[in-house]
């Protein structure tokens, strides 16, 4: 993300707020990655319009004490917990199995969870972290989740993904090198999970309209450049100290940075204008992702290769995705 992006968004004023979003008493949404930063505020936001909200976390107790303060906050008692690791598919899997359970339709994923990660280390199911948690762990959780979305009237998914994928070269993700410790960037191994989340809002749109699903509403995200935990608990990643001054005077913060996604997510417009498949940069504004984003013939490899993966270090039966759709 280019350093002028990043001051042009600290100083620009939002055109849209949360006072624009409708109720959405009986909507059930669910907000991966809501217990810090971005899906906390929009877990927040959503409960208070009156949105059945479960919250995705990890921890049990970070979750739990956001939970609390939305309660607290908004009266509503319509929120609740589905925990889950995103290092483990075996447990993403079993939240949304959970979720299933209770027989409800899903108006609005916003699939908000992610890390970058300063060093090179495996899911439980031998994958690179940055791309198990960011890509698969979205796309298992998603796919699995099918059956309560398309029970919703006029669902969405909203996947956020990031300007960083700019920073992918013309040649696109680098599949081969995946677990190759030795090669291992922080940054192009993020900025690749990035491009794949944008490649499979693009692809997941396509694959559900071209099988007569036309009620579901994919689009991807980018919330800006925002201050998270992430900064604030690994000080040895946002050295030297020209990126702190820049990290601390001119990234946004939560509550800004998530007014994309809430948009995407809850804005009327979104039906009304009938975007799918489309990119959102902040604060609420229609982008364009990169020539190499838009690459279909990439977006395909991506998705095949996805299924790959899944077949080979999750479920050998992982071709009932496809059916899932």
């Amino acid at each position: 993300m280019s350093l002028g992006s990043i001051i042009s968004q600290r100083f620009t004023q939002p055109k849209w707020s949360v006072d624009r979003i409708p109720s959405l008493e009986g909507k059930v949404a669910i907000v991966t990655g809501a217990s810090a930063g971005l899906g906390k505020v929009t877990a927040l936001e959503l409960a208070r319009k009156g949105a059945h909200v479960f919250l995705v976390g990890r921890s049990e107790a970070k979750t739990q004490a956001v939970l609390d303060d939305i309660k607290r906050e908004t009266g509503s008692s319509k929120v609740e917990l589905l925990l889950a690791d995103f290092l483990d598919l075996a447990a993403v899997e079993a939240a949304a199995d959970k979720f299933l359970a209770r027989g409800l339709p899903l108006d609005i994923l916003v699939n908000n969870a992610g890390i970058v990660s300063p060093t090179f280390k495996l899911s439980k199911q031998g994958i690179e972290s940055q791309f198990a948690v960011n890509h698969f762990a979205t796309t298992v959780l998603t796919v699995r989740l099918l059956p309560a979305i398309k029970r919703a009237t006029a669902p969405r998914i909203v996947n956020l993904s990031s300007l960083a994928h700019d920073d992918v070269g013309a040649s696109g993700i680098e599949y081969a090198i995946l677990n190759d410790e030795a090669k291992y960037n922080i940054e192009v191994r993020y900025a690749e999970t990035k491009l794949a989340n944008i490649y499979f809002t693009t692809q997941l749109q396509k694959r559900l309209e071209a099988v007569g699903v036309k009620n579901v509403l994919v689009n991807a995200v980018h919330p800006g450049a925002v201050k998270t935990d992430f900064l604030s608990e690994h000080k040895d990643f946002t050295t030297p100290f020209l990126n702190r001054i820049i990290i601390n005077n001119f990234f946004i913060d939560a509550k800004k940075g998530a007014l994309t996604q809430l948009y995407v997510a809850a804005d009327p417009e979104i039906e009304a204008k009938q975007y799918r498949g489309r990119y959102f940069v902040p604060f609420g504004v229609l982008g364009e992702p990169t020539a190499v984003a838009k690459n279909e013939d990439f977006a395909v490899k991506t998705w095949e290769w996805t299924q790959e993966i899944l077949q080979k270090h999750f479920r050998p039966d992982w071709s009932w995705a496809e059916a899932s759709l």
